[in-house]
């Protein structure tokens, strides 16, 4: 046999492709930042105990440095308005969580007051929230830590902004209000600063509409290039208003994020999109039965093979459409209101300030007449 009868013979390997998906399963974030619901709220549970305990020794510090220097008044009002249960305040995870979405929206409307690029935006909240999940608001007041994380993603993302300059446009911050805790911060995150985000699958997914849905020839009369762009530009704005001030970054894929945006946008464009990836054998097996094949019979073994395959696409279609509308129904939870969060804010400040919480206590008993 001649080389080229073998080469005839032999066939060709099946090209392998890696999908975003697969890239992102392989990168330090997924490793380290990805969880089940349970195992995230055993996070936020775990950082907001410690934050407790904290608060707890901060305020037995003050109210005994407090009650040794007026042994009197403590004993006059101990079952009243000096009782350290009355007195005591803190947050619960629920709480914590409420607060951290508050603070998202103000890296949002931080980064736009600087106008810096949506990338830093994104890595700004992915920080801030990863801080948390660490630490608690206890130990912890969000404000700087806001700041800092700011700061962190733009040089992550090299958009160069100088301490000075960035600190002279806010209000009653210091360069060492953030210097100081960028190290903390970093060493929170396990020093991983690069974030995977789902603004850039989501301009993937509507390239590869394009091309599965219009070419060769259109797939739906009413699906064009406008259409499609149509499409992107607001699943971008659903993304901005619902999935970076969630959790979904802590429980899904980007890819399956960005997919979840454009199902919400358009939920018949996308599924007719998903079935023409997914169902491949399944569309081919109904062109055979409906065009049939005058040239060969299928043997019983051939539909059994056949049968099985749609079912396999059939099942892995189905998990994705549960996961995407999971995601969006996770994405639109209701956020805090503006009340909500000033009194969280309030009890934070209180928590992590006991003594000026007693001093203003004792400064109103013994000033009242």
């Amino acid at each position: 046999m001649t080389e080229q009868e073998k080469e005839v013979e032999e066939p060709v390997p099946k090209r392998v492709t890696i999908s975003n998906d697969d890239l992102y399963r392989r990168s330090t974030q997924f490793e380290l930042w990805s969880f089940t619901q349970e195992s995230l709220d055993k996070a936020k549970q775990k950082a907001n105990k410690t934050g407790q305990l904290l608060a707890q020794e901060r305020f037995n510090q003050a109210f005994n440095k407090s009650k040794s220097e007026n042994p009197e008044l403590f004993e006059r009002y101990k079952d009243d308005e000096l009782n350290p249960q009355t007195l005591i305040t803190l947050l619960t995870y629920e709480e914590e969580s409420k607060f951290i979405q508050f603070y998202c929206q103000n890296i949002v409307q931080t980064t736009d007051y600087f106008r810096m690029p949506t990338q830093v935006k994104l890595t700004a909240i992915s920080l801030f929230k990863k801080f948390y999940l660490i630490n608690s608001m206890m130990e912890y007041h969000p404000k700087n830590i806001m700041y800092t994380s700011v700061f962190l993603a733009a040089k992550s993302e090299n958009y160069f902004i100088s301490i000075e300059s960035f600190v002279q446009r806010l209000k009653d911050v210091k360069p060492s209000d953030i210097l100081d805790l960028e190290f903390k911060i970093l060493q929170s995150l396990k020093f991983t600063l690069l974030v995977h985000h789902a603004f850039r699958p989501l301009y993937g997914f509507f390239l590869d509409f394009q091309a599965v849905l219009l070419h060769p020839s259109p797939l739906m009369y009413d699906v064009s290039v406008d259409t499609l762009g149509a499409l992107y530009d607001k699943a971008k704005i659903w993304l901005n208003e619902n999935a970076i001030l969630s959790d979904v970054a802590f429980l899904f894929t980007p890819p399956q994020i960005a997919l979840a945006a454009m199902y919400d946008v358009n939920r018949r464009v996308t599924d007719r999109y998903l079935k023409k990836k997914f169902l491949t054998t399944s569309a081919v097996h109904n062109d055979h039965e409906e065009i049939g094949d005058e040239n060969e019979e299928p043997t019983n073994d051939d539909n059994n093979e056949i049968d099985d395959q749609i079912k396999s696409e059939r099942n892995q279609y189905e998990i994705l459409v549960r996961t995407i509308r999971k995601c969006i129904r996770i994405s639109k939870q209701e956020k805090p209101t503006s009340e909500e969060s000033k009194e969280i804010d309030k009890r934070c400040k209180s928590a992590l300030s006991p003594d000026k919480v007693i001093e203003r206590k004792i400064k109103k008993l013994t000033t009242s007449p």
